[in-house]
């Protein structure tokens, strides 16, 4: 994997395998035997996985939203991308948190933000969607 920042990105040699492995796994999975926060849970960790991949210099995240809209709709979800344009940075930084750890400082990946963001966008509900809420100060703290 090659480091961006704080978080890890698939190596470019990699990208098929990666996403060979994704999309299989999402096309055998049983989605009949979730309930709704089940659902919810198993899309935010497949958008986190495919944005991990990161085929692109720029864009991966724009990529990633147009492609769930365009899955979510096949699947029977009525939506458009106005969540995703409204709260693009909060939707980009939500992914960067699923897939973030360090465990030295005690920061470990969290599907969390991500999950309140599909609730919104599935299920109508109204979580607040502040990037401050995804500020790690952990990484800003000095440890002396």
């Amino acid at each position: 994997m090659e480091y961006w920042y704080w978080f890890k990105y698939v190596n470019y040699q990699d990208i098929e395998s990666y996403f060979d492995y994704d999309f299989k796994e999402e096309k055998e999975f049983d989605y009949s035997k979730l309930n709704k926060d089940e659902l919810i849970e198993h899309i935010a960790k497949f958008t986190s996985s495919i944005w991990q991949v990161h085929p692109f210099g720029e864009g991966n995240t724009r990529t990633t939203a147009v492609f769930i809209e365009k899955y979510l709709n096949n699947m029977g979800f009525d939506i458009n991308n106005d969540m995703f344009k409204e709260y693009s940075l909060y939707f980009r930084n939500a992914l960067v948190r699923s897939n973030y750890g360090n465990i030295p400082k005690g920061i470990y990946p969290t599907f969390d933000y991500l999950v309140m963001f599909f609730e919104n966008l599935l299920q109508g509900k109204n979580n607040e969607l502040k990037n401050r809420n995804l500020y790690v100060k952990e990484l800003f703290e000095n440890n002396d």
